[in-house]
Formats: structure tokens, C-alpha cells, sequence
């Protein structure tokens, strides 16, 4: 006869107090995860609006406080009502030109309906001044874009510059192409290509020119001040840290935003508007910018 198998005795009360602990623990951790997602959704809607003071040697003393509102990095940003509050702040902070410093669209980017509709209604706020980043040199529609935002009357500057007149003040802004733009993944150099520009001397001379890193080839050239992004703010940005990672530059890298002086040029960083490969910004809005000149002594 087969003998009776032995059953260990359950000791009362055990997996309801496991239960209750994993509920505990569920609950805690619910606790947590709740206001820290709330808080990160709210984090990558908000709009930074950052306005900062730049001295300019050649700036005649009428011309103090003439205002550029500058945009990067939108990767073709279009959720929500996010066109409509970049616009309306464009619109109140009355800037005299705006500059659009590279990476409009995501390489990934098949309809430039949004885009160019956000640089339709800036081109009624004031003149545009566009150059592209490395985004527009990956995308097929690359040459569509061009033609399209010429169409809406914005100025894409192609390794040039041009003498212009911004709230009545004689000033020449000048554009690079990003170096990957000539040839994909052939750089160029930036110094090479300014050394071969007309920059009249005496005239405020300002470069939009989409990386940053790229700064001591701009610098010493007659350029007074110099508008980048391209770096996202670092995508994650620590307390006393900065940034964790920007393209080019690698970890905990110096230029993801604000004000740098490198000799007689500033060059000021925009933090961006959009995300392309890394979908989450931490600690680290959204940021449109503002440059009041200021007439040097």
C-alpha cells in the first residue's frame, strides 16, 4: 500500500500578511511614481522663457535694447497646444528679428506641415533668419524645407552673410551651415568657411551657427555675437552639475546653455524647444530666448 504523502503545516496567517505587504509596498511605491510622473509630464510642457543682456562694441547707443528672439532645436514639435504658447510668447517679447539657429525639423521627420506653420505666423512678428543643423543634413526633405521656408519669407543663411537693417540699426547677421550639412558625415571646418566671409567691420555682426562646442573656431573672427544650440541643455540637468550628455561633447559638458565669452565674442546657447533621439527632458524645460543688445562704453 502506498503510504500517505506528508503535507508541511501551513502556518496560520502567512500569505495574508504577505499580501498585505505587497500591497504596502505597491501602495508606496504608487505614492512615489505618481507626483514624480506628474511632475516630469509638466516638466517637458513648460516653456522657459530666458532673457539675457549682451554688450556689443559696434552697437550705436540708439540701437540700446534691440531685441532677438532666438528658437532652436524644434525637431518639428507640434503636440498640444505647444505651437500656439511658443507663437504668443514670440509674439508679446516684440523682438526687432528672430533667429532660428539649426535642427527645425527631426531627420526623422516626414510632414514639414507643423514647422513651417509655426515660421509662417514668426515671419509676420518679425524678419527670420534661419540656418541648419545636423537634422536637416540627415532628412530627405532637406531641400523642400529650404524652398519652403524661403516661400514664407524667412532668410536662410547658407555659409553666408548679409547686411541687414534690424529696428533701424545697421547689423550683419551671418549663417553657417552645420558641418555635416556639405556632406553627410564629411565635416567642414567653420573657421575656413568665415575666413572666406565679407564681414564689413564697424557693423554688429551677429552668427547663427547650430553647435556650440564649435566655439573657439567662431570666436576671433569679427563676430560679436554667436547663437547656438544643439546641445538640448544637457537633456538632464543635475542641481550644481549642469547637464549629464550633449551630442559632440559627450558627458557633463561645458556649453548646453547661456552666456560664454571667448575674447570679443559671446556666444549664447538655447536649451531648445523640441527632443529628437531622447524623447524625455529631467529638470530642464523647454527654452525660448531673448538677446537685448546693449551699446558698448
Amino acid at each position: 500500500m502506498t503510504a500517505p504523502l506528508a503535507v508541511a503545516p501551513r502556518s496560520p496567517g502567512t500569505g495574508g500578511a504577505g499580501h498585505r505587504r505587497l500591497a504596502v509596498l505597491a501602495l508606496a511605491a504608487l505614492l512615489v511614481l505618481a507626483p514624480a510622473t506628474g511632475w516630469l509630464l509638466w516638466d517637458n510642457r513648460r516653456l522657459d522663457v530666458t532673457t539675457y543682456e549682451v554688450t556689443v562694441a559696434d552697437l550705436p547707443p540708439s540701437a540700446d535694447g534691440l531685441r532677438i528672439a532666438q528658437l532652436s532645436d524644434l525637431h518639428s514639435a507640434s503636440f498640444g497646444t505647444f505651437p500656439e504658447r511658443l507663437v504668443d510668447d514670440v509674439r508679446s517679447a516684440r523682438p526687432d528679428l528672430i533667429a532660428l539657429s539649426g535642427d527645425l525639423i527631426d531627420h526623422r521627420t516626414t510632414d514639414l506641415g507643423g514647422v513651417l506653420d509655426i515660421v509662417s505666423a514668426l515671419q509676420k512678428i518679425a524678419p527670420c533668419y534661419v540656418v541648419l543643423g545636423n537634422h536637416e543634413a540627415a532628412s530627405p526633405l532637406q531641400a523642400e524645407l529650404i524652398d519652403a521656408l524661403e516661400d514664407r519669407g524667412a532668410v536662410v543663411l547658407r555659409d553666408e552673410a548679409r547686411t541687414v537693417r534690424a529696428g533701424g540699426t545697421e547689423l550683419t547677421i551671418a549663417g553657417l551651415d552645420d558641418p555635416q550639412v556639405a556632406s553627410w558625415g564629411a565635416e567642414r571646418s567653420p573657421r575656413s568657411v568665415l575666413g572666406g566671409m565679407d564681414l564689413p567691420p564697424g557693423v554688429p555682426t551677429i552668427l547663427l551657427a547650430h553647435r556650440p562646442e564649435l566655439l573657439e573656431s567662431y570666436s576671433g573672427r569679427g563676430i560679436d555675437l554667436v547663437l547656438s544650440g544643439h546641445a538640448h541643455g544637457g537633456q538632464v540637468r543635475l542641481p550644481l552639475l549642469g547637464g549629464v550628455f550633449a551630442p559632440h561633447q559627450g558627458i557633463f559638458p561645458e556649453l548646453t546653455e547661456g552666456v560664454h565669452v571667448r575674447g570679443d565674442t559671446t556666444m549664447v546657447i538655447s536649451r531648445g524647444l523640441g527632443n529628437s533621439v531622447a524623447g524625455v527632458r529631467v529638470n530642464n524645460p523647454r527654452e525660448l530666448v531673448l538677446v537685448d543688445l546693449r551699446a558698448g562704453v
